[in-house]
């Protein structure tokens, strides 16, 4: 792209690039993002000391899970616009770093490595997770740990995770049969991890299962998002046996331990910066100049025993906006708890489906882009663009509507009837969805639409 033109789409007084709207004008490469240097809300960042050792984290942890990459590999992470961002979160006060093995292909640990070397080592805190998936013997779990620090260029992990339980039998093949608890608990005890957890997205019997273990946990990470607070999770995702705990639950649970609580999708997967009319409408209705977004951070971060709310800012727009909301933190007032009680009703009646683009699930081994038809059917279910029935009087205008933004969007060999159900799709899931019914479920709305 020329530069005459790419400057035009530069916003004047050298606000934050907007990201978004560029990329399709630049190609695949993400355009490069300018820096608002007069931002009054620099250095106001909102800090919590973690109780168990004194350290000040900054209340917006960087998640490391959806750097800009270029073109459709999300492996290959855009390192020069990643760093830019990196940088400027650390000018705004961010120093909490949360990534893990699987992100970005493996490339997430090797990138925010080189990202920190130029920053003094006790200038930030660096969290990372051990691959539970993997199902690894004892020896691969010391290889991978050794690898991880290699990658991410440190000597210890000042907060390291057991990643994504999910299921007992695997918890105890990889932590207790494998033995790897035991050798991480010995790697706590060298210096090479300076706070142990878990992050978690099982059931009541898991949580309360590895809770009661006989280590002294130092922090979890576990998803809270007012719409789970409120209502709690959607039963029909359910992708286990016994009952998922609601956010409250899971929150008091650790707070009567004093436990300090990282938290995961604040808003849900980005359902909650992109609310439902209804709900937006609530929610501007009491503070017109918010975005919903700043809604849903303003009451994760409300809570008192959370330390860190992660946020995957993949674009210098949702770094800034996001940074501000902390610098510093408005606290949510009980007359707003009835307000984000409304806004999580409205949205809850829309009756999306519960996936935050992870891509845990991805690649999928027949093609199909199971997190691209989600968000696809979501944006029509918060449009109302989802017919409901032929003798509805909108049923013609909505039916195209989604006929044709679902071809466009998803091409033909990825599209939901495609799926074969092989279930290889349903373990890596975090949120539970029982995918091939869902994709079932989407493919038979589009054919009875054609």
């Amino acid at each position: 792209m020329e530069r005459r033109k790419l400057l035009k789409l530069i916003t004047a007084g050298g606000a934050a690039l907007g990201l978004g709207a560029l990329a399709s004008a630049c190609g695949n490469k993400t355009p490069k993002p300018t820096i608002d240097l007069s931002d009054p809300t620099v250095g106001k960042m909102t800090y919590r000391t973690n109780p168990r050792n004194g350290d000040k984290i900054s209340l917006l942890g960087y998640g490391c899970m959806r750097f800009p990459t270029i073109g459709d590999d999300k492996s290959a992470i855009d390192e020069e616009i990643s760093q830019i961002l990196v940088d400027e979160a650390i000018r705004r006060g961010v120093n909490y770093f949360d990534t893990a093995w699987p992100y970005h292909g493996g490339n997430s640990e090797i990138f925010i490595g080189k990202a920190l070397k130029k920053y003094p080592r006790n200038s930030f805190y660096l969290a990372s997770k051990f691959p539970t998936m993997k199902e690894p013997t004892y020896e691969e779990g010391i290889e991978i740990f050794n690898k991880q620090l290699e990658k991410c260029q440190v000597e210890y992990f000042d907060y390291y995770m057991l990643h994504a339980l999910k299921s007992l039998d695997q918890f105890k093949k990889v932590y207790e049969e494998n033995r790897v608890l035991d050798y991480l608990i010995e790697q706590k005890k060298a210096g090479k991890i300076r706070n142990l957890g878990w992050s978690f997205h099982g059931d009541k019997e898991l949580f309360e299962y590895v809770l009661a273990k006989d280590v002294d946990w130092d922090f979890l990470l576990v998803q809270i998002n007012y719409v789970d607070w409120i209502f709690g999770p959607e039963r029909r995702f359910d992708g286990v046996n016994g009952e998922v705990p609601d956010a409250k639950w899971m929150y008091d649970k650790l707070a009567e331990r004093n436990i300090p609580i990282v938290v995961m999708e604040p808003l849900l997967g980005g359902q909650l910066a992109k609310a439902t009319p209804e709900a937006a409408g609530i929610l501007k209705a009491s503070r017109p100049e918010d975005p919903p977004a700043r809604w849903a951070f303003r009451f994760v971060g409300s809570l008192p025993n959370v330390l860190t709310v992660l946020s995957g800012m993949t674009y210098m727009e949702h770094l800034v906006e996001n940074a501000r909301t902390f610098s510093p933190l408005d606290p949510v007032t009980e007359s707003e708890k009835q307000v984000l009680e409304n806004a999580a009703r409205a949205m809850r009646e829309t009756h999306t489906i519960p996936c935050t683009a992870c891509r845990y699930c991805m690649p999928c081994p027949y093609g199909i882009d199971i997190p691209g038809i989600f968000s696809y059917y979501n944006k029509c279910a918060k449009e109302a663009n989802i017919p409901k029935s032929a003798k509805d009087p909108d049923y013609e205008r909505a039916r195209r509507a989604f006929l044709v933004g679902y071809d466009r969007a998803i091409s033909d060999l990825r599209q939901a009837d495609k799926c074969i159900a092989c279930k290889q799709c349903i373990p890596l899931c975090p949120q539970m969805i029982k995918i091939p019914e869902e994709m079932l479920r989407i493919a038979k709305l589009s054919e009875s639409l054609r």
